[in-house]
């Protein structure tokens, strides 16, 4: 018995999973337990960091795989906070990532943007490249069977102008914010660029949600304002709600 036991692999080194990894978008944990691993250090380095109902989990039903979900508000590849290199470091460490893996989602950038204001968007893009791109190949030696998607942000704004406020079906305001259009427009290539660098899946979902963004109407909105009353459920404001989550999973599951 001692020595049946000493030779079973864990459960986790030959399962068909999806795994993530990924920022806030991604993770969408409740409010609440963002806020209280916020003021405290334990999810400071990108490890164990808590997460919702979110778009991988919800792909992950859809296919029938199990989530193996390493995403952490806050992440970056460049800047001080949650390192996306330490949530690969704990996927690999815990066996979420091997060679029965199927899938894995990636989303991260935004953070990297408005955290380095200093960087052209040219720099902007080839410092995401020079210091993600090296995680991307960790993934691939780990999950040599995966299929490795970078999947983008949805739409956020309209042009120019983010919706902040929702008290009815409509939105209240439309506020000129060209500085986060050039952040959302930067994320987006980096993402492009970096999949272009690794070798791996792009997925554009700017498109698929070009009429769902902060200033769509109530029925048809997939991000949450600042202050919101009609996005139905959700967790985060500024971020993607449950509606959101489901239609993303949605175009992910038949992608």
């Amino acid at each position: 018995m001692a020595l049946t036991v000493v030779a079973a692999p864990t459960a986790s080194a030959a399962e068909r999973n999806l795994v993530a990894f990924g920022d806030s978008l991604l993770a969408d944990p409740s409010a609440d337990i963002y806020l209280s691993t916020r003021v405290t250090s334990s999810t400071a380095n990108g490890a164990n960091c808590p997460s919702g109902n979110n778009y991988a989990k919800r792909t992950g039903a859809k296919l029938g795989l199990r989530v193996r979900d390493h995403s952490c508000s806050g992440a970056v590849s460049m800047s001080p906070g949650p390192q996306i290199s330490t949530q690969v470091s704990n996927a690999i460490r815990t066996g979420s990532l091997n060679p029965s893996t199927q899938r894995v989602i990636f989303t991260s950038g935004f953070n990297d943007t408005y955290n380095n204001r200093n960087l052209s968007r040219q720099q902007l893009r080839d410092r995401f490249v020079r210091t993600t791109a090296p995680q991307i190949e960790r993934i691939k030696r780990a999950a040599p069977n995966a299929r490795i998607q970078i999947v983008g942000y949805p739409t956020i704004g309209s042009g120019n102008y983010y919706c902040l406020v929702h008290v009815s079906s409509r939105p209240s305001d439309t506020t000129l914010l060209p500085e986060v259009r050039s952040w959302e427009d930067s994320a987006q290539w980096m993402q492009v660029d970096l999949a272009r660098a690794t070798g791996t899946e792009f997925v554009d979902l700017k498109g698929a949600t070009r009429n769902n963004g902060m200033c769509a109407n109530a029925s048809q909105r997939y991000f949450a304002g600042l202050i919101d009353f009609t996005a139905g459920n959700g967790n985060l404001p500024i971020h993607v709600n449950a509606r959101g989550h489901e239609a993303l999973a949605s175009i992910l599951a038949r992608t």
